[in-house]
């Protein structure tokens, strides 16, 4: 008999009681965040949430300064310093990791090491150019690389630590037309993620617990942009451009259904069942973690990112090998 279906997940477009910022309310003092992108909408959301859970926040922003000391310290937040950095350059970020660890620094000296680190910074343009398209890259997919890469020795050394990768939706739908370079970027975290964790947890890591997290269908500036200016960049599709225009009108998930679902998973709640793993903020993350469980470590599919075939796909342990053929054959 096969075995029952777990119920699907209840859904959520704003903040809901599992992830209620009370029950997490100084859950992670003594813990250092560090957030990019943190001037923006979903950015400050996060840094938000994770000062009401008492954390140490590292703000990192590249043009736009994110909110003030005093507005995460009275939220909750033990300390803060922003940092300018841009992600999509590896000196910048080497920069950023020197000054956070550097005791010259005066205001760093309550900051050690990086326990979370949170990859928010994107970009995200319309039928890029080359040049586009590699900066949209360089931000979606190398920063985040750079990043984990530069942390990891040092939650390796306490053998514990979080890493949270926003990605999107657009990473697991194919073949939409003229977003090239954010759809494929995306793509790109959701496996960097996988991957990530796969060689941690061939160390026996089990402390270091990495997520690519879909953040919703927020109203950010960056998402604003790119489909209010749709007729502009593709005057020859305007059936298309209109449609892209409209999409932002379902756009009504609220940031800190995002933020406070990676305190959560900030916490390890969920890194039995989730680690390594794309979640859609959407779903209920109580319901995935009790009646979801036992499925999701029954297939290994779940939450990932892969393709799906006719039939089965042959492999070297499986394959009928075909006799052997003289090329060109004719």
């Amino acid at each position: 008999m096969a075995a029952l279906q777990p119920p699907a997940p209840r859904l959520h477009n704003d903040v809901y009681p599992f992830i209620y910022p009370s029950k997490f309310r100084g859950s992670l003092q003594g813990k250092v965040a560090l957030i990019t992108g943190s001037a923006g909408a979903i950015g400050q959301a996060v840094a938000e949430c994770f000062a009401v859970a008492g954390a140490k926040l590292v703000l990192v922003y590249n043009r736009t300064q994110p909110a003030t000391k005093e507005h995460f310290t009275n939220l909750g937040a033990a300390d803060v310093l922003a940092v300018q950095c841009n992600v999509a350059e590896l000196r910048s970020c080497e920069e950023l990791v020197r000054q956070v660890f550097s005791t010259i620094v005066q205001t760093l000296e309550a900051f050690g090491t990086v326990d979370i680190l949170v990859n928010n910074a994107g970009a995200n343009g319309l039928e890029p150019s080359p040049d586009s398209f590699m900066h949209d890259l360089a931000v979606n997919l190398h920063g985040p690389y750079y990043l984990m890469r530069l942390l990891m020795p040092g939650m390796r050394a306490q053998r514990s630590g979080c890493m949270l990768n926003i990605t999107s939706r657009a990473g697991v739908l194919p073949n939409v037309p003229f977003s090239t370079s954010y759809h494929s970027s995306k793509a790109a975290l959701i496996n960097l993620t996988g991957c990530v964790q796969s060689e941690v947890d061939v160390d026996g890591l089990d402390g270091i617990h990495v997520y690519a997290l879909h953040p919703g269908g927020v109203r950010s500036e960056m998402t604003l942009n790119k489909y209010k200016n749709a007729t502009d960049s593709l005057p020859d599709h305007p059936d298309i451009a209109t449609k892209l225009t409209q999409r932002v009108d379902g756009y009504n998930d609220s940031p800190y259904l995002n933020g406070m679902t990676c305190v959560a998973l900030a916490t390890g709640l969920a890194r039995h069942v989730l680690r390594g793993r794309y979640f859609d903020v959407g779903q209920d993350l109580e319901d995935v973690l009790t009646s979801g469980a036992a499925a999701i470590k029954a297939d290994p599919g779940l939450y990932t990112l892969h393709t799906r075939y006719l039939g089965t796909v042959p492999d070297s342990s499986g394959k009928v090998l075909d006799p052997p053929f003289a090329f060109p054959g004719f």
